[in-house]
Formats: structure tokens, C-alpha cells, sequence
């Protein structure tokens, strides 16, 4: 081969080779090397509604510091944002008093305060129930173990927490009422005027979730109890279900707001005794329980009362269909109680307890209210 051809060959591979590297460099990316700034987060916190009594939820965007369970709290502790509500705490001037928010155990956040944090836990049950319900709202926590100096917050539970559901009457503030008004006429709001959608992001104050199972059971112009706009749905929290009241208190219309109004545990109705049948309504107290043969033996109760004329027991088989209800007695006022009666199951009947019982021609228990333990 001649010289020429060698060299000329030899160029070649060498600009090929050339052009291979040049195209493998990549440009400098102008924001390689900065630091990684961290996304926003819509969290859900909770404060006290203007009485002070009740907790209120408020969603907010925060960028994490530490981490995000920390920021929450620290977002807690530094107060609301939204007009008419009011913090859970409130510190001293140039006051720190959280050391450090960590994981813990599964799904656990274990949050540690310094010594004098314990005056405004002892002080404010709602600083605590505010922090169990903006963390546990998030996937994956469902306890919280707060500690005061490396301890255990001593309260009685040992410094652990987890999410509960409340049940019974909602009063929510005409100031409240108001904001939330104003918010879904300013446009920002529209999820008001959903009965299903209020349920869902205002009971999470009550202990419920956003992805509970939220259903739309009745929705009329006129309610019975509140003469206004009412609306019953159906949440399902775990295994248990319940049942959310919401009314519109500026009027019935499909542009008016909902508020809550009661949460109940979800109550299957009991078909009155029927005597024609051969049932009738007897009372008694349990004194043994056999689970696996869903059998109680009861002793009979309130001897002027007519039942006792219905030849029953004292061996009573729970039927497996049995509506069972536990009858839960509720202070309304320093005088007055209201019964919140909610379904339960077998498993709940106990040792003592007060029983109203229909029984079929067979002696056999179709329904059982179980009166209230207090």
C-alpha cells in the first residue's frame, strides 16, 4: 500500500476517534453542583376553632427543613394561618422547645421536647391531639410516642398515641361558618357545596382519613331535626362504619355550604318485638358467655316489669344475624344525656352487662341493645 494511502487511512481513524469523544462529553449543566432544593408538601394541620373548643382543620404547603414530620410540627407549634382560628400553643418569646421528631418501631414518629415543653403539654390536650392528627393523616404513621427529656410523656399512656374517631354532636362557630362561607363564594371553595366532599376533608378533625370510604346515603331540602338542608353519608374507617349528619346553615340550595353537624357510629335499625309472631322484649344481666356456641346465660331483671311473664332463659342463643347495638350515654349538659346507640358484635357483649333482648318464639335473641357500662 503506499505511503499516501497509509496516512490518509490513519487520519481517518484518528478524526473518527476525535469526533466519538467530543459527542460522549456532555455540556455542563448550569445547575449541576447546586444544592437540591426540596418540594412543597400540602399537608393537612390542625388548631382551635375561635371558642377554643374543637379542632379545626387547615391545609398549608410547607418545604421540609429536617424532615417533613419535623416541619409539622414545628408548623404547629408556630400557630395558624387561616382568619377566626386559634393555636394549640403558645410559646414564650424566643421559646424552643422540640428537640427532635423521628421514625420509630412501623408506621411509629417518636417526638422528643425538652424539660420545659411539659408545662404546655399538661396544659393543652389539644397541642397533642393537633400532632396525632397531622401526622397520622399522613401514609404510613399511625402511632406517635411523644417524649419530654428522652422519657416517656407521663400521662397515663405511657406517651403513646394513636388516631381515634369521636362521635357525637359538632358545633361549628358562626365565625367558622362565616370564613368558610366566604371561601366558597370567593370561587376557592366549591368543595363546600358537596356534602361527600365536606365530610371528607373537614372530619379529619374527628379522627376519619381522606381515602375513608365516604358515601352519599340521603340528601334532602328539609331535615327533620335541623328544618334546613341535611345530608347523611356513610364513612367506612377500617372495619368500622359510621354515619356522618351534615346540614346547611345558611339554607337549603345547591349553592349553599354544608357544615358537620353529628357523627355516629352506623346503626342497623331493630324491627320492633312483634308479638303476633311470638316474640317479645325481655331484659337481663349477663353472668356467662359462651363465644363459640354464641350462647349467654343471663339472670332476669325488673321484677314489676311485664316481660317477666315471657317464659325465657336463662340460656339465650344469639342468633348469627342478631342486630346487636351498644347504647352509649352522652352529657349533653351538666343535667341532661342523649344515647348514641351504634352497632357492635357478638364479641362486645360482656360480664355484667345490661341487656334488652327480642327473642323469636324459639327463645332465640334476634337483636340485643347493651346498655351503657359507665
Amino acid at each position: 500500500m503506499p505511503k499516501l494511502a497509509r496516512s490518509m487511512i490513519l487520519f481517518s481513524i484518528i478524526l473518527i476517534l476525535l469526533i466519538m469523544v467530543l459527542y460522549s462529553i456532555k455540556p455542563l449543566d448550569k445547575d449541576e453542583g447546586k444544592p437540591v432544593t426540596p418540594q412543597a408538601q400540602t399537608v393537612t394541620l390542625y388548631f382551635l376553632d375561635s371558642n377554643g373548643k374543637q379542632l379545626v382543620p387547615e391545609e398549608r404547603q410547607i418545604i421540609p427543613d429536617k424532615n417533613l414530620y419535623e416541619s409539622i410540627i414545628r408548623e404547629i407549634i408556630a400557630g395558624p394561618k387561616e382568619p377566626g382560628i386559634l393555636p394549640v400553643i403558645s410559646l414564650k418569646a424566643g421559646e424552643e422547645i422540640l428537640e427532635s421528631v423521628q421514625p420509630y418501631d412501623t408506621g411509629g414518629i417518636a417526638i422528643n421536647f425538652k424539660k420545659e415543653a411539659k408545662e404546655y403539654l399538661d396544659g393543652s390536650p389539644a397541642f397533642i391531639e393537633a400532632m396525632v392528627l397531622s401526622l397520622t393523616q399522613l401514609k404510613g404513621v399511625n402511632k406517635i410516642a411523644i417524649e419530654v427529656n428522652n422519657k416517656p410523656y407521663d400521662d397515663g399512656n405511657n406517651g403513646i398515641y394513636v388516631r381515634t374517631v369521636k362521635t357525637g354532636s359538632i358545633y361549628v362557630s358562626k365565625s367558622r361558618q362565616e370564613y368558610l362561607k366566604s371561601l366558597a363564594e370567593s370561587g376557592k371553595g366549591n368543595w363546600l357545596y358537596d356534602p361527600v366532599a365536606v365530610a371528607r376533608r373537614e372530619a379529619g378533625a374527628f379522627g376519619f382519613l381522606p381515602d375513608d370510604e365516604y358515601t352519599l346515603v340521603s340528601k334532602k331540602d328539609s331535615g327533620e331535626g335541623s328544618g334546613t338542608g341535611e345530608a347523611y353519608v356513610n364513612v367506612k374507617h377500617g372495619e368500622e362504619q359510621y354515619t356522618i349528619r351534615l346540614i346547611q346553615p345558611y339554607g337549603p340550595g345547591e349553592k349553599s355550604l354544608w357544615v358537620l353537624n353529628s357523627i355516629s357510629k352506623k346503626v342497623t335499625p331493630i324491627p320492633e318485638a312483634n308479638p303476633q309472631a311470638g316474640e317479645a322484649f325481655i331484659y337481663g344481666r349477663v353472668k356467662s358467655i359462651d363465644p363459640a356456641k354464641r350462647l349467654i346465660v343471663i339472670e332476669r331483671e325488673y321484677m314489676d316489669s311485664p316481660d317477666l311473664r315471657v317464659k325465657a332463659g336463662p340460656d339465650i342463643y344469639v342468633l348469627p344475624g342478631a342486630i346487636i347495638h351498644y347504647q352509649k350515654k352522652v352529657r349533653v349538659s351538666a343535667s341532661e344525656y342523649e344515647y348514641n346507640e351504634y352497632d357492635v358484635d357478638f364479641g362486645e357483649i360482656k360480664i355484667n352487662d345490661e341487656l334488652g333482648i327480642i327473642i323469636t318464639g324459639e327463645k332465640k335473641a334476634r337483636a340485643i341493645i347493651i346498655s351503657d357500662r359507665q
